[in-house]
This record gives C-alpha cells, structure tokens and sequence, in this order.
C-alpha cells in the first residue's frame, strides 16, 4: 500500500492520537476521524472541527489495520498499574486507620470535657472567676466540636487538633471542680472554731454546689460538738456567733442541738423508768416487812446533765421542750429523795433492811410521782 494519498497527504490508516487523549486515532487521509483505540479496544471519539485538521499524522501505519500493542508492552503497563494498586493500597489503609484512631480519641476527650462541664457548672456564680473559666472551657469545648466535624478518614489533623481543645476544656472545668473539694476538704480537717467559717464561705461562695449545701450542716455539726467545754458553751454565745452566719444557718443549728439533746431526754426518760420500776418493785417487796435492798439510785448525774441542758438552750423547741425537760429534772429529784430514804433503815444487816412503813411510803408516793411525770414527759417530746 502507498503511504501517501494522491494529494501528498499520509495515507488513511490508524496514527498516534494528535490529541493525545486516546493511544492511537484513525486518519482517513484528509482528516482525523473519532475512531479510537487504546489497547487495541476501539471506540468512538469525534474531535472538534479545527482539530481534526490541523496536524498531519507523522508515523505511518498500514492502511487499514488497527495496531497490535506488544505482549511485552502490555506486560510492563500491567505491572506498573499493579505495583501503584499494591502501593496505595497500603498506603491507603495506614492513612485510614491512623485517622479512625484519631477520630475515636477526639470523640473521647470531647465527651469527657463535656461531663466535666456539667459537674462544675453548679460551682459557677454570676460575676465570679469561676463564670470566666466556664466561658473559656465552653468555648474551647465548641471549637472543638466544630474542628471534630471537619476531619476525614483522609485528614487526620483536625481530629487530632480537636482532641488538644478538649482536653484543655476539660482541665479548666476540672479545676473549678478541684477547688470547690479542696475547700470542704480544708474545712473537714481544720479544728472546730477554725471549720464553722471555712463551712459558711463555702456555702456563700458555692451553694449551689453539693459542698456548698452541705456546708451549713456541717457548720452546725462542728458548732454543736464544741459546745461543752468551750467559750460557747452558753446560749448568748451560741446566739451572738449565728447571728452573723448566713441563711439559715441559726435554725439550722438549732434544729441540730434539739436532735441531740431530744436524744439525751428520751435516755433520761428510759433511765428514770428503770429507776421508777426498780423502786415500785422493791416497795412491793418490804411493804410491812424487812426485805432485800436492791434499790440503786443514778439519779444525781442525770439531775446535772438536764440542768445543763435547761441552762445552755433553753429556746431550742419552744415551750413543750422546756416544759419536757423540767419534767425530767423534778422526776430526777424526786429520785434523789427515793435514793435518800432508801439509804436509811431502821435496821440493817448484810443482807436485809429494815424501813418504818413511813419510809416505805414515802418511797411509794415517790415513785407514783416520778411515773407520772415521766409520762407527761414522754407526751411532750412526742410533739416535737
């Protein structure tokens, strides 16, 4: 076949593509055509009008015939395509997993940093440092969010830039957190006088925290536990200090010392029973005649402690308190005197004494009184 058709132009046969989009392209002798192949696959590329006339084909291919890659070519094309496959593959794969990684650890901190801010958010008051800290901490919280949403399992950074925001977010939150326990803490360990104040600033500075409401209480606690023994023990001192507590700190004190000593009466009054039981029995016994003396009267140190408690808060719960208490100290009097007579027979043996039966009496008239005045005791403290 000719090269070259009548008009000097190359022959019409298959040519590299002038383009360079496809392997090779059909020249039909005047013009390029849109037939194209590429690993001896044809197919169908039509070019533009001024492009398929504006280059000549060089090299010169048999008229007609669509060009045969060499095996050894398509070997090397096959080898080079599988090689970068294997490569990126692997490539790939290390890229991804360093970002899933990454992603898992930001999502992480950030829910962390989020738990954080809600657990010192009851520590944060209108116009205190700890309002700033919690701006600061929100607002590093948010940046973080918004870099978390912008990673990709082929972008690793932003993931691993949120996590640092979070993790900074989540200090700041927890510091407000630590100083609100290290301040219960102080006052937990400090001595009593020491501790009622440590108590009542933190619950000024922090009452909305679990600290801050516990604070009072445990004001009063330490209040209460100094009492006896100390220049408070009296109730003027009680007074003067509450009134310069805050809140309800004075109510609250009180209310405590009525528990404590409501419990003390309601011993007294198991105490007086005993003593009341133990005489109407031994009356029962030596009414007439000598019997053994098994009365014991533990009455004085209960006489002392109601009196005390009568003088160092007598306004603890109103009337019925006072009334409960005065009670419990005329029925341990009246035990005294049991104890006074019993003390004194007629006649005494190792064994047996010997009482008139006025003395005996006056025991049984005793103990009659003490009963009902234990009783009338135990219906006022009821009402508490």
């Amino acid at each position: 076949m000719d090269s070259q058709s009548a008009g000097g132009l190359p022959a019409a046969g298959w040519y590299p593509d002038p383009v360079d989009r496809h392997e090779l392209r059909y020249w039909d002798g005047a013009t390029w055509t849109g037939n194209v192949a590429d690993l001896g696959q044809a197919s169908v590329d039509p070019l533009e009008p001024q492009l398929a006339r504006s280059a000549t084909p060089v090299p010169v291919t048999p008229a007609g015939e669509k060009p045969a890659p060499r095996s050894t070519k398509k070997l090397v094309i096959f080898g080079a395509v599988l090689l970068l496959l294997v490569l990126v593959g692997v490539g790939g794969w290390t890229v991804v997993s360093r970002s899933l990684a990454a992603k898992d650890a930001a999502a992480s901190s950030i829910a962390t940093a989020r738990a954080a801010i809600a657990a010192a958010d009851p520590a944060v008051e209108p116009g205190s440092q700890e309002l700033t800290e919690s701006q600061t901490s929100k607002s590093e919280l948010d940046e973080a969010a918004s870099l978390y949403a912008q990673g990709s399992l082929l972008n690793a950074g932003p993931y691993r830039d949120a996590k640092v925001r979070a993790d900074q977010a989540r200090a700041v939150a927890q510091g407000i957190t630590d100083r609100v326990s290290a301040l219960a803490a102080e006052a937990s360990a400090a001595s009593p006088e020491d501790a009622i104040g440590l108590y009542f600033a933190l619950e000024q500075k922090y009452p909305r925290t679990q600290q801050g409401r516990d604070a009072i209480a445990n004001a009063a606690t330490a209040l209460l536990g100094n009492l006896q023994g100390s220049d408070l023990d009296d109730l003027n001192a009680v007074s003067g200090f509450c009134s310069r507590c805050p809140g309800d700190v004075p109510s609250t004190v009180y209310d405590a010392a009525a528990t404590s000593i409501t419990s003390i009466a309601n011993a007294s009054i198991d105490q007086q029973a005993s003593v009341v039981s133990s005489n109407k029995s031994w009356v029962a016994k030596i009414r007439g005649k000598g019997a053994n003396f098994t009365i014991s009267s533990t009455t004085a140190a209960d006489t002392s402690e109601l009196t005390h408690i009568i003088g160092v808060l007598p306004g603890v719960h109103g009337t019925d308190f006072r009334a409960a208490v005065t009670l419990l100290r005329d029925c341990s009097k009246l035990g005294e005197q049991c104890g006074k007579v019993a003390r004194s027979p007629v006649k005494k043996s190792s064994t047996v004494a010997y009482f008139t039966r006025s003395q005996v009496n006056t025991i049984s008239r005793l103990s009659s009184q003490m009963a009902a005045k234990l009783s009338k005791a135990r219906g006022l403290l009821k009402n508490l």
